[in-house]
Formats: C-alpha cells, structure tokens, sequence
C-alpha cells in the first residue's frame, strides 16, 4: 500500500513539473541562463562553420 503512495506522489510531481514548468523557470530566472546558453551555442556553431570553411579553403589552396 505504501509502495502505490510513494509512485502516486512520484506522478504527480512529475505532472506539476511538467505543467508547471514555465511559471518555475520565471520564479527562478533560470530563463535567461536559458537564453545566454542558446546565444552561447549559436555563436559556437558559427565559430565551427566559419572554421570548416576556412579549413576548406585552405586546403583548396594546397591542392
């Protein structure tokens, strides 16, 4: 009996975490670490493609 309490209660957590979710990050701040990581990542994957690019040309110029 005390096993179907502990998952019931496991459950709905887990549904007030997910309803929930948006009104937590807000109460936190958390949202805009969200979007500095977003930015972060954005710039990266530029870095990384303008990189490759450079890499291409250069051995363009090799050949």
């Amino acid at each position: 009996m005390l096993k179907y309490i502990v998952l019931a209660l496991i459950g709905f957590g887990i549904y007030i975490g997910v309803t929930y979710q948006d009104q937590f990050s807000d109460l936190t701040n958390s949202r805009s670490f969200e979007d500095v990581r977003d930015v972060y990542e954005d710039v990266k994957d530029q870095a990384m493609d303008d990189f490759s690019t450079i890499s291409d040309k250069v051995e363009d110029l090799q050949n």
